[in-house]
């Protein structure tokens, strides 16, 4: 019996459909390497952070040197996320509010050692959080709306990958 469905996972000439446009993400057949920046050990399609793997890693002459997608970000200053807080309560409540999001950030990165602040900004009574991926800065919304209500706004931007994440309370 023939197929119904002309979907298929495999472009012409057999070749495997790109799924990604993003430039930060791992190009394919990297075998183990580390990062020359911050020592992170890609491994089986996974990034981890354990400093005895690496020093493993590095002493291998077998394994690459490259550069992290996170530190690529850094680096180019091409943020992933944009989270934005203003607000009167912000003021009265910023040093409280910036733990939890130094905590959050610090949990997040047990998960997934990518996804990283990188910078803190304040201009006026507005912070702005740039983050190297669009999940940490959607995490850290979430969790400040969760810890002290608000208004939490989430804008994508497909075209380029990142999102924008905005809180508000007064």
């Amino acid at each position: 019996m023939a197929r119904l469905s002309r979907r298929s996972g495999v472009e012409e000439k057999g070749q495997r459909a790109v799924r990604s446009s993003d430039v930060y993400l791992p190009k394919e057949g990297m075998e183990v390497s580390y990062c020359k920046r911050c020592g992170l050990v890609y491994r089986q399609k996974r990034w981890i952070m354990d400093p005895a793997e690496t020093e493993r890693v590095k002493a291998d002459p077998s394994s690459g040197k490259i550069v992290c997608p996170a530190c690529q970000r850094m680096r180019d200053e091409v943020p992933g996320g944009f989270f934005t807080l203003m607000g009167d309560y912000l003021r009265l409540h910023e040093v409280e509010i910036l733990e939890l999001i130094k905590n959050t950030e610090s949990k997040s990165r047990k998960k997934n050692p990518l996804g990283r602040i990188m910078e803190i900004r304040q201009d006026g009574g507005v912070l702005t959080i740039l983050t190297t991926e669009d999940k940490l800065a959607q995490k850290l919304g979430r969790d400040v709306y969760k810890a002290h209500s608000g208004q939490l706004n989430y804008r994508w931007n497909h075209t380029e990958n990142y999102v924008r994440v905005d809180w508000k309370r007064d």
